[in-house]
Protein backbone atom coordinates (compact mmCIF):
# COMPACT_ATOMS: atom_id res chain seq x y z
CA UNK A 1 0.00 0.00 0.00
CA UNK A 2 1.25 3.46 -0.88
CA UNK A 3 2.03 5.83 1.97
CA UNK A 4 -0.91 7.99 2.94
CA UNK A 5 -0.30 11.75 2.87
CA UNK A 6 -1.01 12.95 6.40
CA UNK A 7 -1.56 16.58 5.34
CA UNK A 8 -4.30 15.34 3.00
CA UNK A 9 -6.01 13.47 5.84
CA UNK A 10 -5.87 16.55 8.05
CA UNK A 11 -7.36 18.65 5.25
CA UNK A 12 -10.06 16.06 4.66
CA UNK A 13 -10.99 16.05 8.36
CA UNK A 14 -11.58 19.82 8.25
CA UNK A 15 -13.50 19.60 4.97
CA UNK A 16 -15.67 16.80 6.36
CA UNK A 17 -16.55 19.04 9.28
CA UNK A 18 -17.46 22.05 7.14
CA UNK A 19 -18.77 20.21 4.05
CA UNK A 20 -17.36 23.19 2.17
CA UNK A 21 -14.04 23.66 0.42
CA UNK A 22 -14.43 27.42 0.76
CA UNK A 23 -14.74 27.32 4.56
CA UNK A 24 -11.95 24.74 4.74
CA UNK A 25 -9.70 27.06 2.75
CA UNK A 26 -10.52 29.95 5.08
CA UNK A 27 -9.69 27.88 8.20
CA UNK A 28 -6.44 26.54 6.79
CA UNK A 29 -5.43 29.81 5.11
CA UNK A 30 -5.18 28.21 1.69
CA UNK A 31 -6.95 28.75 -1.60
CA UNK A 32 -10.08 26.84 -2.49
CA UNK A 33 -8.21 25.37 -5.45
CA UNK A 34 -5.44 24.05 -3.21
CA UNK A 35 -8.00 22.36 -0.93
CA UNK A 36 -9.78 20.79 -3.88
CA UNK A 37 -6.50 19.51 -5.26
CA UNK A 38 -5.44 17.99 -1.91
CA UNK A 39 -8.75 16.15 -1.56
CA UNK A 40 -8.58 14.87 -5.14
CA UNK A 41 -5.02 13.61 -4.62
CA UNK A 42 -6.08 11.91 -1.37
CA UNK A 43 -8.99 10.18 -3.11
CA UNK A 44 -6.66 8.99 -5.88
CA UNK A 45 -4.12 7.71 -3.36
CA UNK A 46 -6.77 5.86 -1.35
CA UNK A 47 -8.75 4.67 -4.34
CA UNK A 48 -11.91 5.98 -2.65
CA UNK A 49 -14.48 8.66 -3.38
CA UNK A 50 -14.84 10.68 -0.19
CA UNK A 51 -17.22 13.43 -1.29
CA UNK A 52 -20.22 13.68 -3.58
CA UNK A 53 -19.74 17.06 -5.21
CA UNK A 54 -22.87 19.04 -6.03
CA UNK A 55 -22.94 22.49 -7.58
CA UNK A 56 -23.05 24.45 -4.34
CA UNK A 57 -22.50 21.86 -1.62
CA UNK A 58 -20.63 18.71 -0.61
CA UNK A 59 -21.88 15.46 0.83
CA UNK A 60 -19.81 12.67 2.36
CA UNK A 61 -19.95 9.26 0.78
CA UNK A 62 -20.38 6.25 3.08
CA UNK A 63 -16.61 5.68 2.92
CA UNK A 64 -15.96 9.38 3.55
CA UNK A 65 -18.29 9.43 6.56
CA UNK A 66 -16.59 6.37 8.11
CA UNK A 67 -13.15 7.83 7.54
CA UNK A 68 -14.18 11.20 8.98
CA UNK A 69 -15.49 9.59 12.19
CA UNK A 70 -12.28 7.58 12.63
CA UNK A 71 -10.03 10.56 11.90
CA UNK A 72 -11.93 12.73 14.36
CA UNK A 73 -11.50 10.07 17.03
CA UNK A 74 -7.81 9.56 16.24
CA UNK A 75 -6.99 13.27 16.14
CA UNK A 76 -8.76 13.75 19.49
CA UNK A 77 -6.68 10.94 20.99
CA UNK A 78 -3.48 12.44 19.61
CA UNK A 79 -4.43 15.85 20.96
CA UNK A 80 -5.16 14.35 24.41
CA UNK A 81 -1.82 12.54 24.38
CA UNK A 82 0.05 15.71 23.49
CA UNK A 83 -1.68 17.56 26.33
CA UNK A 84 -0.74 14.75 28.72
CA UNK A 85 2.87 14.82 27.56
CA UNK A 86 3.02 18.59 27.92
CA UNK A 87 1.56 18.34 31.40
CA UNK A 88 4.07 15.66 32.38
CA UNK A 89 6.90 17.81 31.03
CA UNK A 90 5.94 20.74 33.25
CA UNK A 91 4.60 18.72 36.19
CA UNK A 92 6.27 18.58 39.60
CA UNK A 93 5.20 14.94 39.95
CA UNK A 94 7.93 12.31 39.61
CA UNK A 95 7.41 8.55 39.42
CA UNK A 96 10.37 6.99 41.20
CA UNK A 97 11.32 3.31 41.17
CA UNK A 98 13.25 2.29 44.30
CA UNK A 99 14.47 -1.04 45.59
CA UNK A 100 12.17 -1.98 48.52
CA UNK A 101 14.91 -2.34 51.13
CA UNK A 102 16.50 0.98 50.19
CA UNK A 103 13.10 2.67 50.27
CA UNK A 104 12.28 1.30 53.74
CA UNK A 105 15.60 1.77 55.48
CA UNK A 106 17.05 4.90 53.84
CA UNK A 107 14.67 6.89 51.65
CA UNK A 108 11.42 6.97 53.64
CA UNK A 109 13.01 8.21 56.91
CA UNK A 110 14.42 11.18 54.97
CA UNK A 111 11.40 12.27 52.95
CA UNK A 112 10.62 15.05 55.44
CA UNK A 113 13.90 16.70 54.50
CA UNK A 114 12.97 16.48 50.83
CA UNK A 115 9.62 18.17 51.46
CA UNK A 116 11.34 20.96 53.38
CA UNK A 117 13.84 21.51 50.57
CA UNK A 118 11.34 21.26 47.69
CA UNK A 119 7.77 21.60 48.99
CA UNK A 120 6.25 21.58 45.48
CA UNK A 121 7.94 18.33 44.46
CA UNK A 122 5.64 15.32 44.55
CA UNK A 123 6.96 11.76 44.41
CA UNK A 124 5.10 8.65 43.36
CA UNK A 125 7.28 5.91 44.79
CA UNK A 126 7.13 2.43 43.30
CA UNK A 127 9.08 -0.06 45.37
CA UNK A 128 10.23 -3.02 43.29
CA UNK A 129 13.38 -5.02 42.68
CA UNK A 130 12.85 -5.96 39.05
CA UNK A 131 14.72 -4.48 36.11
CA UNK A 132 13.45 -0.95 35.45
CA UNK A 133 11.69 -0.30 32.15
CA UNK A 134 11.13 3.46 32.10
CA UNK A 135 8.79 3.56 29.12
CA UNK A 136 6.67 0.50 29.92
CA UNK A 137 6.27 1.32 33.62
CA UNK A 138 6.02 5.11 33.09
CA UNK A 139 8.92 5.69 35.47
CA UNK A 140 10.74 9.04 35.48
CA UNK A 141 13.75 8.15 37.61
CA UNK A 142 15.06 5.13 39.50
CA UNK A 143 17.42 4.36 42.37
CA UNK A 144 19.03 1.05 41.54
CA UNK A 145 21.80 -1.27 42.67
CA UNK A 146 24.68 -1.66 40.23
CA UNK A 147 24.97 -5.41 40.81
CA UNK A 148 21.36 -6.22 39.93
CA UNK A 149 20.64 -3.75 37.14
CA UNK A 150 22.23 -2.85 33.84
CA UNK A 151 20.53 0.41 32.94
CA UNK A 152 21.33 2.94 30.24
CA UNK A 153 20.70 6.65 30.24
CA UNK A 154 21.81 9.37 32.62
CA UNK A 155 23.53 7.73 35.61
CA UNK A 156 24.88 9.39 38.76
CA UNK A 157 26.59 7.21 41.42
CA UNK A 158 25.15 7.96 44.84
CA UNK A 159 26.70 5.76 47.48
CA UNK A 160 29.06 2.83 47.98
CA UNK A 161 27.52 -0.47 48.97
CA UNK A 162 29.77 -2.25 51.45
CA UNK A 163 28.74 -5.37 53.34
CA UNK A 164 29.52 -6.47 56.90
CA UNK A 165 27.86 -8.51 59.70
CA UNK A 166 25.49 -6.78 62.13
CA UNK A 167 23.51 -7.88 65.15
CA UNK A 168 21.82 -6.30 68.15
CA UNK A 169 24.10 -5.22 71.03
CA UNK A 170 22.17 -7.50 73.39
CA UNK A 171 22.68 -10.49 71.08
CA UNK A 172 26.43 -9.80 70.79
CA UNK A 173 26.73 -9.48 74.57
CA UNK A 174 24.77 -12.66 75.29
CA UNK A 175 26.85 -14.71 72.81
CA UNK A 176 30.15 -13.02 73.57
CA UNK A 177 30.83 -12.33 69.89
CA UNK A 178 34.28 -10.94 69.19
CA UNK A 179 35.75 -13.00 66.31
CA UNK A 180 34.28 -14.39 63.04
CA UNK A 181 35.03 -18.03 63.96
CA UNK A 182 32.23 -17.83 66.52
CA UNK A 183 29.65 -17.60 63.72
CA UNK A 184 29.61 -21.41 63.74
CA UNK A 185 27.67 -21.15 67.01
CA UNK A 186 24.99 -18.54 66.19
CA UNK A 187 22.01 -18.23 63.81
CA UNK A 188 22.83 -16.49 60.56
CA UNK A 189 20.28 -14.31 58.75
CA UNK A 190 20.64 -14.28 54.98
CA UNK A 191 19.41 -11.83 52.33
CA UNK A 192 19.28 -13.75 49.04
CA UNK A 193 17.55 -11.02 47.01
CA UNK A 194 20.78 -9.83 45.38
CA UNK A 195 21.91 -13.27 44.29
CA UNK A 196 19.04 -14.74 42.32
CA UNK A 197 21.35 -15.98 39.55
CA UNK A 198 23.94 -17.60 41.84
CA UNK A 199 24.18 -19.28 45.23
CA UNK A 200 21.59 -17.88 47.68
CA UNK A 201 24.40 -17.65 50.22
CA UNK A 202 26.92 -16.05 47.86
CA UNK A 203 27.38 -12.90 49.91
CA UNK A 204 27.94 -14.75 53.17
CA UNK A 205 30.32 -17.11 51.37
CA UNK A 206 32.38 -14.19 50.10
CA UNK A 207 32.47 -12.49 53.50
CA UNK A 208 33.41 -15.69 55.37
CA UNK A 209 36.25 -16.26 52.90
CA UNK A 210 37.44 -12.68 53.46
CA UNK A 211 37.31 -13.16 57.25
CA UNK A 212 38.90 -16.64 57.05
CA UNK A 213 35.98 -18.04 59.06
CA UNK A 214 35.69 -21.78 58.40
CA UNK A 215 33.14 -24.43 59.25
CA UNK A 216 30.07 -22.13 59.16
CA UNK A 217 26.96 -23.97 57.92
CA UNK A 218 24.97 -21.36 56.06
CA UNK A 219 22.01 -23.60 55.27
CA UNK A 220 20.93 -23.77 58.91
CA UNK A 221 20.20 -20.05 59.00
CA UNK A 222 17.09 -18.13 57.94
CA UNK A 223 16.89 -16.56 54.47
CA UNK A 224 14.84 -13.53 53.45
CA UNK A 225 14.02 -12.16 50.00
CA UNK A 226 14.56 -8.58 51.17
CA UNK A 227 17.52 -7.03 52.90
CA UNK A 228 15.46 -4.91 55.26
CA UNK A 229 13.77 -8.03 56.64
CA UNK A 230 17.11 -9.66 57.46
CA UNK A 231 18.24 -6.41 59.13
CA UNK A 232 14.99 -6.18 61.10
CA UNK A 233 15.42 -9.75 62.33
CA UNK A 234 18.97 -8.92 63.44
CA UNK A 235 17.77 -5.82 65.32
CA UNK A 236 15.18 -8.04 67.04
CA UNK A 237 17.97 -10.27 68.36
CA UNK A 238 17.33 -13.22 66.07
CA UNK A 239 20.89 -13.66 64.84
CA UNK A 240 23.63 -12.09 62.72
CA UNK A 241 22.82 -10.58 59.31
CA UNK A 242 24.97 -9.12 56.58
CA UNK A 243 24.17 -5.43 56.47
CA UNK A 244 24.46 -3.22 53.41
CA UNK A 245 25.86 0.23 54.15
CA UNK A 246 22.73 2.38 53.58
CA UNK A 247 20.42 -0.20 55.14
CA UNK A 248 22.09 -0.42 58.56
CA UNK A 249 23.96 2.79 59.35
CA UNK A 250 20.95 4.53 60.88
CA UNK A 251 20.31 1.52 63.13
CA UNK A 252 23.98 1.43 64.12
CA UNK A 253 24.04 5.15 64.92
CA UNK A 254 20.87 4.81 66.99
CA UNK A 255 22.09 1.74 68.88
CA UNK A 256 19.72 -0.86 67.49
CA UNK A 257 22.54 -2.64 65.67
CA UNK A 258 26.29 -3.01 66.05
CA UNK A 259 29.20 -4.40 64.08
CA UNK A 260 30.69 -7.33 66.01
CA UNK A 261 33.61 -7.65 63.56
CA UNK A 262 35.66 -5.20 61.50
CA UNK A 263 35.97 -7.13 58.19
CA UNK A 264 34.13 -5.40 55.34
CA UNK A 265 33.28 -6.87 51.95
CA UNK A 266 33.63 -4.27 49.20
CA UNK A 267 32.99 -5.55 45.67
CA UNK A 268 32.73 -2.13 44.08
CA UNK A 269 28.93 -2.13 44.06
CA UNK A 270 26.97 1.08 44.43
CA UNK A 271 23.54 2.65 44.53
CA UNK A 272 22.87 4.70 41.41
CA UNK A 273 20.49 7.44 40.31
CA UNK A 274 19.25 6.66 36.79
CA UNK A 275 16.86 8.39 34.38
CA UNK A 276 16.35 8.53 30.61
CA UNK A 277 18.50 11.17 28.91
CA UNK A 278 15.38 13.04 27.79
CA UNK A 279 14.31 13.48 31.44
CA UNK A 280 17.56 14.70 32.94
CA UNK A 281 17.04 18.45 32.36
CA UNK A 282 13.58 18.57 33.94
CA UNK A 283 13.70 20.76 37.05
CA UNK A 284 11.93 18.19 39.31
CA UNK A 285 14.49 15.56 38.27
CA UNK A 286 17.35 17.91 39.03
CA UNK A 287 15.78 18.81 42.39
CA UNK A 288 15.51 15.18 43.42
CA UNK A 289 19.05 14.46 42.26
CA UNK A 290 20.50 17.44 44.14
CA UNK A 291 18.69 16.37 47.29
CA UNK A 292 19.81 12.73 46.99
CA UNK A 293 23.44 13.65 46.42
CA UNK A 294 23.41 16.09 49.35
CA UNK A 295 21.73 13.57 51.66
CA UNK A 296 24.15 10.80 50.72
CA UNK A 297 27.11 13.11 51.30
CA UNK A 298 25.78 14.26 54.67
CA UNK A 299 24.91 10.69 55.59
CA UNK A 300 28.44 9.43 54.96
CA UNK A 301 30.99 11.57 53.15
CA UNK A 302 33.41 8.64 52.85
CA UNK A 303 30.77 6.45 51.18
CA UNK A 304 29.29 9.13 48.92
CA UNK A 305 30.34 8.77 45.28
CA UNK A 306 29.22 12.20 44.06
CA UNK A 307 29.49 15.49 45.90
CA UNK A 308 26.99 18.37 45.57
CA UNK A 309 29.74 20.45 43.94
CA UNK A 310 30.09 17.89 41.13
CA UNK A 311 26.53 18.34 39.86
Amino acid sequence: MKSIPLPGLATFAVAARHLSFTKTAQELHLTQGAISQQIRQLEERLGLTLFIRYHRRLELTVAGARLAVQLNHSFNEINDLILDLQEEETSNILSVSVMPSFATKWLIPRLGSLQESYPDLQLRIQANDREVNFQRDRIDVAIIHSHVHNSKGYIVPLMKDQVFPVCSPAFAASRGLFEPAQLTQVPLLNDDSEWRFSSPYAEWEKWLLLANAKGVKLSRGISFNRGDLAVQAAAAGQGVALGRTPLVMDDIQQGRLMRPFTETLDQGHAYLFVCPDMQRQREPVQQLLRWLVTECYQYSAEDALTTPEQL
